[in-house]
């Protein structure tokens, strides 16, 4: 039996979610500390960093809806609800 956050599910949903889980930890990152990702972070001005962080924000979603990982609710970037 497949089971992703003891639910029963499709290997399809496991499969989903666990991508979906390890790009969310990717940009978690990406947001938190990116300069620990890119390496030419620091020769970025304030704003050309919002205007990466914005497209990032923008892949993150498109990312999670090609996939098909619907959220009941996002409270921050660390404390969400995904639908299973």
């Amino acid at each position: 039996m497949i089971t992703y956050k003891g639910k029963k599910v499709t290997a399809k949903v496991k499969a989903k979610h666990i991508v979906s889980d390890e790009v969310m930890k990717i940009f978690d990152n990406l947001k938190k500390n990116p300069e620990l990702l890119d390496s030419d972070w620091q020769y970025l001005t304030s704003k050309e960093e919002d205007s990466v962080l914005d497209y990032v924000s923008i892949f993150e979603d498109k990312i999670h809806k090609l996939l098909g990982v619907k959220f009941k609710q996002i409270i921050s970037s660390n404390n969400y609800t995904k639908s299973i």
